[in-house]
């Protein structure tokens, strides 16, 4: 322990699997270098593919003065990735209502009397 200061060295997580040379002070974990070359890159083993995911968006839409937003989504209709298509998520009487006006407070005028 002397000359080490204290703290415990332990090799790099890759130092069987890719005979990394480099050393951590927490345990089974990777070193810096393992890191940058993406090496503890954990990926979920039943990953849905990319082009298969549906992604959310709320489309404004302007009636009289009044924002409704409408939930979309956007989905891919095939394998290439070429084709997508906007759909409505929800029924559209569950879409709620912003009401908006031109009227804006006025700026803020600080206390003269203390």
């Amino acid at each position: 322990m002397s000359g080490s200061g204290g703290f415990y060295r332990y090799r790099c997580k890759y130092f069987y699997t890719h005979n990394c040379p480099n050393w951590v002070y927490v345990n089974n974990s990777p070193c810096a270098n393992c890191c940058a070359e993406g090496r503890d890159v954990e990926e979920p083993n039943a990953q849905m593919p990319s082009w298969r995911h549906s992604r959310e968006i709320c489309v404004p839409r302007v009636e009289d003065g009044t924002v409704h937003y409408t939930l979309m989504e956007i989905v891919n209709t095939d394998e290439s990735g070429n084709q997508w298509t906007l759909r409505y998520k929800v029924e559209q009487t569950q879409v709620p209502t912003v009401s908006t006006t031109s009227a804006t407070p006025g700026v803020p005028v600080p206390a003269t009397s203390y």
